[in-house]
C-alpha cells in the first residue's frame, strides 16, 4: 500500500466494519477495482485492517472483556458453569477454537490460490454477496427463547465465522444472523457476535504476521491507526443501525452488480 491507498481503504474498514456488508468484501472491491490488487492480495491487506478495528472494538468492550478475565480463576475451577461470565467464556473458548479448526486451512491452502483478478474476483466476492444478503434477508428476528449462548451455538457461529475469510461472506451479519436462528435476543446476537471476533482477528493478524503476508511499513501502520480512530468513533451508532436495519437487500444489490462486472 501507497498513502492514498492505506487511507482510503482504512475509511472503508472503519466504516463497514461494524455493518453487516462484508468490510473485507467492500475493501477487496476497491483494491481490485482501483488499486489492481489480485484477489489473494486483496484478503491479506483487507484482514490486517481488521487490526484497528479490534483496536477498536477491544476499547469499547472493554469492560466484558475486564469481566471474563476476572472471571477466568471461577472458570477454571468450574468450566462446566453455564451463568454469567463463565457461560461467556465457554461461548468463546469453543467459537474461537472452531474457528481456528476450519479457518487454518482455508488460508493455508485455499487462498494462495487465488490469485486470479478483475471481472472474476468481482464476480466471485458478488456471489458471496448475495449469499451474505439473501441469509440477512430471511432470518426472523422473533421467537426469542435462549438466554444463554450454549455449546452448539459456539460451535456453529465459530464454524461460520471461519468462512467470513472470504471476501462478501460477511462476518458481524452471518454469525449474527446464525445466532438470531438459535433464539437469541437482536441485541445480545450482535454483541456476542463482535465478541467472539476479538480473538479470532486477534490470531489471524499473528498469522498474518507470522507467514509475512503484509509488509510491517509505515503505511500498514497508518492504515491502522486510521481504522481505529474511526473504528472507534463510529462504532456505537452503526452498531444500533446494525441492530435495527436489515442490510439483505444492499449485499444482494452489491453482489449482482460485481457479479455482472464478469460480463462487462
Amino acid at each position: 500500500m501507497d498513502f492514498l491507498e492505506a487511507v482510503v481503504l482504512a475509511v472503508v474498514q472503519g466504516l463497514t466494519e461494524w455493518l453487516p456488508i462484508s468490510s473485507e468484501g467492500m475493501a477487496s472491491l476497491l483494491m481490485i477495482n482501483f488499486f489492481g490488487k489480485s484477489l489473494n492480495e486483496a484478503i491479506y491487506i483487507s484482514v490486517w485492517l481488521h487490526t484497528g478495528t479490534l483496536l477498536a472494538a477491544t476499547l469499547y468492550f472493554w469492560g466484558d472483556i475486564k469481566a471474563i478475565l476476572k472471571n477466568l480463576p471461577a472458570y477454571v475451577r468450574k468450566p462446566n458453569e453455564k451463568e454469567g461470565y463463565s457461560g461467556l467464556t465457554r461461548f468463546l473458548l469453543v467459537s474461537t477454537i472452531t474457528t481456528a479448526v476450519i479457518a487454518a486451512p482455508l488460508v493455508l491452502f485455499m487462498l494462495e490460490s487465488f490469485n486470479f483478478s478483475g471481472g472474476v474476483a468481482m464476480a466471485f466476492i458478488g456471489v458471496l454477496l448475495i449469499i451474505t444478503g439473501l441469509l440477512q434477508k430471511f432470518v426472523k428476528r422473533s421467537g426469542v427463547v435462549s438466554e444463554r449462548p450454549r455449546f452448539i451455538d459456539a460451535v456453529i457461529a465459530g464454524a461460520i465465522q471461519a468462512f467470513a475469510v472470504f471476501p462478501g461472506l460477511s462476518r458481524s451479519g452471518l454469525t449474527t444472523s446464525a445466532l438470531l436462528l438459535r433464539k437469541h435476543d437482536p441485541e445480545y446476537a450482535l454483541k456476542l457476535s463482535f465478541l467472539m471476533s476479538i480473538p479470532a482477528v486477534a490470531i489471524a493478524e499473528i498469522g498474518l504476521i507470522a507467514t509475512q503476508k503484509v509488509t510491517l511499513d509505515v503505511f500498514s501502520i497508518v492504515a491502522i491507526a486510521v481504522s481505529f480512530l474511526l473504528g472507534l468513533l463510529t462504532l456505537g451508532s452503526l452498531l444500533k443501525i446494525a441492530e435495527r436495519v436489515n442490510f439483505g437487500y444492499f449485499c444482494i444489490f452489491l453482489g449482482i452488480l460485481s457479479l455482472l462486472a464478469m460480463f462487462v
